[in-house]
């Protein structure tokens, strides 16, 4: 089976949208990890075996003692332009 689909851009980079009869004959969903590879000039998408393990925010938070850290002071250097300091 063989599609035309059309490419647009995506924040920096490029997007495809894939239709509904190859999502469902190869059985990945809106969460699923595909794996992109290019060999000979074809661009090849597989649905991947990784998965992406999910952790609960409770879990993820669990560190975190409700402080935000503090930032680091950046030498930004001097003044480049009409910046008042």
């Amino acid at each position: 089976m063989t599609k035309i689909v059309s490419v647009n851009r995506w924040g920096n980079g490029l997007g495809i949208r894939l239709p509904k009869e190859f999502i469902d004959k190869v059985g990945i969903t809106e969460t699923s990890r595909v794996e992109v590879s290019e060999s000979d000039g074809r661009l090849i998408i597989m649905r991947s075996k990784e998965t992406r393990k999910h952790i609960p925010l409770a879990e993820r938070l669990k560190d975190w003692n409700g402080v935000p850290a503090e930032p680091e002071d950046i030498d930004w250097g001097g003044p480049a332009g009409a910046e008042e300091w």
